[in-house]
């Protein structure tokens, strides 16, 4: 009898492991199988991707391009629609911007380029971004130590890329504006290559203005003098303005609105940028990246009424991350949205010396 057990035993082990064995069989072929064919449709994608055209031409006026969108409403970051036909995105390496700044010297027949990014800290945060993007071959800066919050000027030059990279701290529209810009209007004489500009948030700040005045018709005057000095500036050299983003909904503890600058009050400043500069078609104006942000500061207020059902959690993701990541900050567009800005700023600038290096 005790042989009969021992003989059913063997059978029943035998049988469940070959059960084991063939359900192993059937796991492994299908993640084998849904391995490949996730592979597989990935490759097509980006197959897909790499046929399109890369995209060449004013690509950071929304007028003319805009993201395309995936079937559920998310935008897609490498593709740009134009006139219903979509173009790729290129994403600008170190190596990529070297070869980009090459081309540009050669076209232009100098040896140093000069770009300047010149506004308040909004504009300081393009500057700083770019400047994380190039090779550190050689960097050099003035000043050496270069704190987030600086309300100053700050140079930046390689000699190996030959590129001196400048901001100018000039947060308002005055008289200093008008003269520096006049002067590179009718002189060569330290013109940059290329000019990023935006002001307007200090405008809306009491102390940006004299007192008992409109911030907003101090704005628009200003707008109205600068305009036809950088319709003319322009035409010399590239004039690039930065349509202001949006800001959050709240500040500091997340309780206190917005009284000064506001999403609906940057607006109307933009609008009144857009009509009066609009006036001058060799100034170009950058508002493609809004979508970004806007998109980001509707994450912040999700991270926000996160944050009150887990605020432990969420106050040392914020104090370990820097400000302008953790949506700590309100005015600032956190670096998820400035990288995706950054990038189609150098497509703008770039691929249509870059076609050859497209891939």
């Amino acid at each position: 009898m005790e042989r009969g057990l021992r003989s059913e035993n063997v059978r029943l082990f035998l049988a469940v492991g070959c059960m084991f064995c063939f359900l192993s069989s059937m796991i492994y072929r299908s993640i084998a199988w849904r391995t490949t064919t996730l592979n597989s449709i990935g490759t097509m994608n980006l197959a897909a991707d790499n046929e399109l055209p890369v995209c060449i031409g004013n690509l950071i006026n929304g007028g003319e391009y805009h993201y395309a969108k995936e079937a559920k409403g998310s935008y897609i970051s490498n593709r740009l629609m134009s006139d219903g036909s979509p173009c790729r995105l290129l994403q600008y390496t170190p190596s990529r911007i070297a070869a980009c700044l090459d081309a540009m010297k050669g076209e232009k027949s100098v040896e140093m380029l000069h770009f300047l990014f010149m506004g308040d800290s909004r504009l300081r945060q393009h500057f700083f971004n770019f400047v994380r993007l190039l090779p550190d071959f050689d960097k050099t800066s003035t000043p050496t130590f270069i704190p987030n919050a600086y309300h100053e000027n700050v140079e930046i030059t390689s000699q190996i890329l030959g590129l001196k990279l400048s901001f100018k701290w000039q947060p308002l529209i005055n008289e200093g504006l008008m003269k520096m810009t006049r002067g590179w209007a009718t002189s060569e004489a330290g013109r940059p290559h290329l000019i990023f500009l935006s002001m307007s948030v200090h405008h809306m700040f009491r102390y940006g203005v004299r007192p008992h005045e409109n911030d907003f018709q101090v704005y628009e005057d200003g707008l109205l003098h600068i305009g036809p000095i950088l319709g003319q500036l322009a035409n010399v050299t590239q004039v690039i303005w930065l349509n202001q983003y949006p800001s959050g909904e709240f500040y500091g503890n997340g309780t206190a609105p917005n009284t000064s600058v506001f999403s609906e009050k940057i607006h109307l400043f933009n609008e009144a940028a857009r009509r009066i500069l609009g006036n001058y078609s060799s100034i170009r104006y950058y508002n493609s990246s809004h979508p970004w942000a806007t998109e980001y500061c509707r994450s912040c207020k999700v991270f926000q009424r996160h944050s009150r059902l887990n605020a432990k959690k969420v106050e040392s993701y914020i104090n370990w991350n820097n400000v302008y990541v953790g949506c700590k900050d309100f005015i600032h567009l956190g670096y998820s949205g400035l990288s995706q800005a950054t990038q189609l700023f150098l497509n703008d600038i770039c691929n249509e010396h870059q076609v050859s290096y497209a891939i």
